[in-house]
């Protein structure tokens, strides 16, 4: 994951214990520009940090997840949310992929480990970007 290990990435969760446990297992797998926002609020406050990679909580005080995963594609198309949240309903995990998340994960004792698939997922989208983009400006001079 080398390519993304210096991706500012924000990790917002209203519960210390659990924003803490994503900042180490982060931390231990190579990133370096780790912010940790306890509300939506100091999310949205901050997106002038231009994240690249945001773990979300789907249920906090004051403004939820899916508020602030629709301001933060709005200002930041191209970041990557991964929603985390508790809620098992299919609803909630569609409505948060509709709304532009990269990721739903469901929290349980195994959400670290998801939570590293999905970046690793991501890290490989990220690095066939310059191909994707190569590719599509030769279809487009050679039509």
């Amino acid at each position: 994951m080398t390519n993304i290990n210096n991706a500012t990435t924000f990790i917002v969760d209203d519960d210390p214990f659990v924003g803490l446990l994503y900042k180490k297992h982060l931390s231990n797998l190579g990133f370096r520009d780790l912010h940790h926002f306890y509300s939506g609020v100091e999310c949205l406050d901050n997106l002038h940090l231009n994240p690249e990679i945001v773990l979300l909580d789907h249920q906090m005080s004051q403004v939820n997840g899916f508020e602030v995963l629709k301001k933060i594609k709005r200002s930041s198309p191209d970041a990557a949310v991964i929603m985390v949240s508790g809620q098992k309903d299919m609803a909630t995990a569609l409505n948060a992929l509709k709304y532009g998340a990269f990721d739903y994960i469901i929290k349980d004792n195994t959400e670290t480990v998801k939570i590293e698939d999905a970046l690793k997922r991501l890290a490989k989208l990220r690095s066939l970007r310059p191909v994707t983009k190569s590719l599509f400006q030769k279809l487009i001079s050679n039509s």
